[in-house]
């Protein structure tokens, strides 16, 4: 198992295997998560653009040559009126469902937060959705605190 940044060359594979997947799940559960028709080379176009970029990351974990889970982080400035420093936000995680349970989210988690550190961030913070306890039990394992609830309404 080797956790390392995704490389350019990847990114279809990427978001054929890991990040299309990783969408569907979300949907199955929520259809606000759902993908538009015609997403494929735009989101391709967004994550080769996100490589370039130095306060966002995109991690992999590779096992056996194979993708089986990725995080994607990013350094939220803090607004001059606060007093707090910069946060690293999680954006994204998932694994592969047949690479669960073998502490995958734990190593890319660890990752994303040593990211951040090293980037100056004061904090980490994520959102997790109200039906996803299992992803809600490995942040709590991990001391994270809920500080806040989203929710949403449909204006249609």
């Amino acid at each position: 198992m080797e956790t390392r940044s995704l490389h350019a060359s990847e990114v279809p594979a990427f978001v054929d295997d890991l990040w299309v997947p990783f969408c569907r799940e979300m949907a199955e559960h929520d259809p606000y998560h759902a993908l538009a028709d015609e997403y494929r080379e735009g989101v391709i176009e967004f994550r080769r653009e996100r490589l370039t970029e130095d306060d966002r990351i995109d991690r992999v974990t590779v096992v056996d040559d194979e993708l089986a889970g990725f995080v994607s982080a990013e350094v939220q400035e803090a607004p001059p009126v606060f007093a707090h420093d910069d946060t690293a936000h999680v954006n994204e995680i998932y694994v592969r469902p047949r690479f669960r349970r073998e502490g995958i989210a734990d190593e890319l988690m660890a990752t994303a937060e040593s990211w951040g550190e090293q980037r100056g961030c004061a904090h980490v913070t994520l959102s997790v959705d109200a039906w996803n306890e299992s992803a809600q039990a490995l942040y709590e394992e991990r001391a994270f605190d809920v500080t806040r609830h989203t929710m949403r309404k449909s204006l249609e």
